[in-house]
């Protein structure tokens, strides 16, 4: 795959915004402002994960000849997982469920359970763009 048919520009800002959040969540001391940074967390993993799983699913179209019946979500992670560009299968499958949480019951408790995971989601983001990125240079 040429490099210029997979644009990780977005997936890359999407972390990247996400990544300086969290980053002064945890800084942060005064508690009324960590509550609107942590919403902001919240927001961003949202939108990186959509965009992750988007990029997935462009990768495995592109490379493999996938179609959209045979790119289930559950698909797009094990067909990740399994040519190595996800560490975690589970941990895909549990950002996927926390997300849904967020997005279709807003309870403030279970939403702010999310923060739980953005550390790991940072880092699994991170892996993904690398191992994207080395394939793509080759």
């Amino acid at each position: 795959m040429k490099k210029n048919e997979l644009d990780l520009s977005s997936l890359k800002n999407s972390y990247n915004t996400l990544s300086e959040c969290y980053k002064d969540y945890i800084a942060e001391k005064n508690d009324k402002i960590k509550t609107y940074i942590k919403d902001s967390c919240i927001k961003r993993f949202e939108y990186t994960y959509e965009t992750a799983k988007k990029i997935m699913n462009k990768y495995l179209k592109k490379e493999y000849d996938k179609d959209e019946k045979e790119l289930t979500i559950n698909n797009i992670f094990r067909d990740m997982y399994g040519l190595g560009f996800i560490k975690d299968f589970e941990r895909w499958t549990e950002y996927r469920l926390k997300r849904n949480t967020t997005s279709h019951e807003y309870d403030i408790e279970k939403t702010y359970v999310l923060m739980d995971i953005i550390p790991n989601f940072i880092k699994d983001t991170e892996f993904l763009i690398n191992e994207l990125e080395k394939t793509l240079e080759d």
